[in-house]
């Protein structure tokens, strides 16, 4: 497979505000404690099998809905503490090999994300860019037709941030 070029309009791009100070929202993504309290889709429960947090490593994790088990995996890339968090994410088998998304729709295996930290007066925005990596055509397509549901699916995921982020303040 050849992997097509990806646009600018292809990318998911959204903006999420916390009222925390850019250390605390950042730290929410870097042990599996916290992890498994807010992270992934808020309809699943959710559990770390691992983390790894440092380039090169991998957090793995599961996801249960109704007796429906799934696994996923980021892969750090980039950690910049407090600034930058750069990742891929996929899907995974139980031993955290990508594989393809559970869905009706033609999806990219890995997602490369990249989230920027900025702070003013105390408050943390999130900015987040997600992009399909080495995917063909129909894998972008796919990935650019469930835009706005990522985007309520994200937004449900940062709500439960908040609540995990206003618990420790």
């Amino acid at each position: 497979m050849n992997a097509a070029t990806i646009s600018d309009k292809d990318k998911l791009r959204l903006s999420y505000e916390f009222n925390a100070p850019k250390e605390l929202v950042f730290n929410a993504f870097s042990t599996a404690q916290a992890l498994n309290e807010w992270w992934g889709p808020v309809e699943t429960k959710n559990s770390a099998i691992s983390l790894d947090f440092r380039p090169g490593g991998v957090f793995h994790f599961k996801m249960d809905f109704n007796g429906n088990v799934n696994y996923a995996r980021f892969l750090f890339k980039t950690i910049e503490p407090y600034d930058l968090l750069e990742f891929s994410n996929a899907f995974a088998d139980e031993q955290a090999n990508p594989i393809p998304a559970p869905f009706d729709v033609t999806l990219p295996v890995e997602i490369f994300y990249s989230l920027r930290f900025t702070e003013t007066n105390g408050k943390t925005t999130i900015h987040l860019t997600g992009e399909p990596i080495n995917a063909s055509q129909a894998e972008i397509e796919g990935f650019v037709s469930i835009n706005e549901s990522m985007h309520e699916g994200f937004g449900g995921t940062f709500g439960a941030l908040t609540a995990f982020l206003d618990k420790r303040k």
